[in-house]
């Protein structure tokens, strides 16, 4: 009998040590699913950051030299990106205006395409209704169809959507590829 009861105490002790496992298998699961989520929120956040502009020269907060070589080349530099993201703003702006006028001429074409088709469509449906009369008063009397089934033939087809040109993604020609013109492999620019 005591050893019976020691059997059952230990098997007590063993479930509750599987219950206290299981518990903690279930934690460190519940852990590192939040542990990703959390990772790629701040993966994001740390993005986003570095897509913020940044507006000052001076956002360390320490003192710095106005007239230092060294502000003074990051002031020319950040100049030099201002310019350059005006330009390209500019020049997207431009883009988008050439491409909706465009797109204007084209939506005028492709609607009157539209209700070309539509007007065959209709001169379709009344040929076939008469069709259809035709056929149920040939049936009544028990004789054929002078005539056969309209059909709707070839309708247009829409013309090509006009592309942008000068996407991003297509080469323009003038970039280097790492090669000479003898086809010997630059390396970067040493010289030898």
């Amino acid at each position: 009998m005591r050893y019976q009861s020691a059997l059952q105490e230990s098997y007590a002790r063993e479930a509750q040590y599987k219950t206290t496992l299981l518990g903690m298998q279930s934690a460190v699961v519940l852990q590192s699913m939040y542990c990703g989520h959390m990772a790629e929120q701040l993966a994001a956040q740390e993005e986003k950051q570095k897509k913020r502009k940044k507006g000052q020269l001076n956002g360390d907060g320490l003192p710095r030299l106005l007239t230092s070589d060294d502000f003074f080349g990051l002031v020319v530099e950040r100049q030099k990106v201002v310019e350059e993201e005006r330009v390209a703003c500019e020049n997207q702006q431009r883009e988008k205006e050439e491409l909706s006028g465009v797109m204007a001429v084209w939506k005028e074409v492709d609607n009157a395409r539209k209700n070309r088709n539509k007007a065959c469509r209709e001169a379709y449906r009344d040929e076939l209704a008469v069709w259809e009369e035709e056929r149920a008063l040939a049936k009544s009397k028990k004789r054929r169809i002078g005539w056969k089934r309209p059909k709707l033939g070839k309708l247009e087809s829409p013309a090509p959507r006009p592309a942008v040109e000068g996407a991003e993604g297509v080469g323009s020609g003038d970039e280097s590829d790492g090669t000479d013109d003898e086809g010997i492999e630059a390396d970067g620019g040493s010289v030898e």
